[in-house]
């Protein structure tokens, strides 16, 4: 067996996804196999060189992809899994996210998490010791007034510019626990992508911020934290209201905004601006290691 194989079979070999593959993974995910992402701000290709992503070949060509590569210390997601063949789907998961599941452990990490994104993957997570632990929810709210600041001036809200990630990066992972942190990496790539960005400053400090994407008429809050510290002060409004002022600036009149169920904090702050829930449910599940 080669040093990066895992796991070999007659006809069957799973490996560390490598340069080598990325022609072939990216081909692989353009074909209409059944598929679950969860990739953010990052594409598949460039995950590449991150462990766990295992391919599994089949007569040396890809037949499924499982990529779990953590992003921060303590927790990890399944970003990618995809296999040609719905007809071995349960023994090709099962086979792929115990090579994650070894490498993972071996970096200390005791949470692994996934979105229930379709029937079918939700199953799959239900029959490997995931359990329920939430629900992200969606809203969306209609913009037609601008927001009148009526808060304390102390707090001045600026756009963002690159000098802030760091402070950023440490205002996020003092608001979320691990699985909702999102890496300093990250953090650049959706400030890369951005429609609107802006962080909330006092005495020169950077406090909180939230990072909005856009396009035509519709834009999407991505991101909205504050730190600990300074929470209760209003800020997550205040940088709400300016997003809303400013995107009505630009003629955009539809925002949408994802949360946890549980978050009561930040469905009283979007409430409050008369944002309202939609339909769309996506359970998260989470298997302790």
């Amino acid at each position: 067996m080669h040093d990066s194989q895992l796991f070999s079979s007659k006809d069957r070999i799973i490996s560390a996804a490598t340069s080598e593959d990325l022609r072939e993974i990216t081909h692989f995910l353009s074909q209409n196999y059944r598929i679950h992402q969860h990739l953010d701000w990052f594409n598949a290709p460039e995950w590449i060189g991150q462990q766990p992503f295992l391919v599994e070949k089949y007569q040396q060509r890809i037949y499924a992809i499982l990529l779990a590569a953590p992003e921060v210390p303590g927790a990890t997601w399944i970003r990618l899994f995809c296999i040609k063949n719905s007809g071995m789907l349960e023994p090709t998961w099962q086979r792929l996210l115990d090579h994650a599941i070894l490498s993972i452990k071996s970096m200390g990490i005791k949470t692994l998490a996934a979105l229930g994104t379709s029937r079918w993957f939700t199953t799959l997570l239900s029959g490997t010791k995931f359990e329920q632990i939430n629900n992200i929810v969606s809203l969306e709210k209609k913009c037609s007034s601008v927001f009148v600041n009526n808060y304390p001036s102390q707090i001045e809200i600026r756009s963002m510019n690159e000098d802030n990630l760091p402070e950023v990066a440490q205002i996020d992972h003092a608001a979320f626990t691990p699985i909702w942190q999102n890496s300093l990496a990250s953090l650049k790539k959706a400030f890369q992508q951005q429609g609107v960005a802006t962080v909330a400053v006092w005495k020169q400090k950077v406090v909180g911020y939230q990072i909005s994407t856009w396009w035509s008429f519709h834009a999407h809050l991505a991101r909205l934290a504050v730190h600990p510290e300074q929470q209760g002060q209003h800020i997550a409004s205040m940088l709400v209201g300016d997003l809303l002022t400013r995107l009505l600036a630009k003629e955009i009149t539809h925002v949408t905004v994802n949360t946890q169920a549980d978050n009561h904090s930040s469905l009283a702050v979007y409430s409050k601006f008369g944002f309202q829930q939609t339909s769309g449910v996506i359970p998260v599940y989470q298997r302790a290691l």
